[in-house]
């Protein structure tokens, strides 16, 4: 049985993961681990940053897999661009949700050139990113770094929501107690991609001209239902980010 580590992954091109699991949910309709309901998931983030954005610029749901909380925060937003590196998972999304006001755009956030020329397209943009960073591999984190900043420009303001530190020992927790880890959680890690931690700390780091107008801790809400009939969460933070 594997044990999960903070920061020993398997060495996988992320695009390609991404797009194998996403292709495979929307061939054989599997479990999403962090598809919560919205009431669980944005709707609760978003009195955490709606104050603090600009409304005329758009909205980018980054990392939006199958859009289910790009549905929910298009009804608070004029334009929404959902995001994603997975064509499959644009695919679900576009199919599901068809606003108006909703776009979608494929992008690999390990790319910045692909950042640079969406920027040169919309501008600055505001951005909601529910844990598209923690699972990036440690060496790789600085080139989505710049694809982020460079989305959000001196004017966007970034909403994000990552496992913070103890996600690791709380899914090792549940592996010992149950023999095995949550299911929606294996469907991801056959690909190679793995969990990982971001703490308050790394956004000093990776967004070093930038402000934290707000944050806290969390619980991450997830699918996944434990013998007790609860809900798995580990734990989580969020933040509220913009350049000086």
């Amino acid at each position: 049985m594997e044990k999960l580590s903070a920061t020993k992954k398997p060495e996988i091109n992320v695009s390609d993961a991404w797009e194998q699991y996403w292709n495979k949910t929307l061939v054989k309709s599997t479990p999403i681990l962090w598809d919560a309901n919205v009431e669980r998931a944005a709707a609760v983030d978003l009195p955490r940053f709606q104050s603090f954005l600009d409304p005329q610029l758009p909205l980018i749901d980054f990392a939006c897999g199958n859009g289910t909380q790009t549905k929910f925060l298009a009804q608070f937003f004029s334009h929404v661009i959902g995001i994603d590196v997975s064509k499959s998972a644009l695919e679900m999304a576009s199919t599901e949700n068809t606003a108006t006001n909703i776009s979608y755009r494929l992008l690999d956030g390990l790319e910045p050139q692909q950042a640079e020329q969406l920027h040169s397209e919309i501008g600055d943009t505001n951005i909601y990113m529910r844990t598209g960073f923690h699972h990036i591999p440690i060496e790789k984190r600085e080139m989505l770094a710049q694809s982020l900043r460079i989305l959000l420009g001196k004017h966007g303001v970034m909403y994000l929501i990552e496992l913070g530190a103890g996600c690791i020992d709380f899914f090792n927790s549940l592996s010992e107690t149950y023999g095995k880890l949550p299911y929606e959680l294996s469907l991801v890690m056959e690909h190679g991609i793995r969990p990982g931690i971001v703490r308050a700390e790394d956004i000093a780091v990776y967004f070093p001209d930038f402000d934290i107008l707000s944050q806290g801790e969390d619980l991450f809400q997830s699918v996944h239902k434990l013998p007790d009939g609860k809900y798995a969460t580990p734990p989580a933070l969020w933040a509220v980010i913009k350049h000086h």
